[in-house]
């Protein structure tokens, strides 16, 4: 999980919790799924479904949760910092001094023409 995320994939919540879960999941081992879903009842969701289809099911509901709880601890204490932005106006342009070269109250050359 040593990926760099956007603000806007992080913004972009439910695919990113997925891509997160899906993840987890290829990492966990069997015994720590089974740990991770021991205690859930099984219920008319599941009729139909395969053993293997029920577990990975209850077991990406469970990790959808932590990932989505972890996500939200996280940007709770996020900051966002604006900086390197190429488009800064320079001091000058904010009431700063005024050109060397050329004075604020210079006239123009009568011989030119707007």
């Amino acid at each position: 999980m040593g990926k760099s995320w956007t603000f806007t994939a992080i913004s972009n919540l439910k695919p990113t919790i997925e891509e997160l879960s899906e993840e987890v999941y290829s990492e966990m081992k069997v015994i720590d799924k089974v740990k991770a879903i021991r205690d859930y009842k099984i219920n008319e969701h599941f009729v139909g479904m395969s053993f293997e289809e029920a577990f990975r099911t209850m077991t990406m509901t469970h990790i959808k949760g932590e990932v989505a709880e972890i996500i939200k601890n996280m940007l709770s204490n996020a900051t966002i910092n604006f900086g390197g932005n190429n488009n800064e106006i320079s001091e000058g342009s904010m009431g700063g001094e005024s050109h060397k070269e050329r004075t604020a109250d210079e006239k123009k050359d009568s011989l030119v023409e707007e």
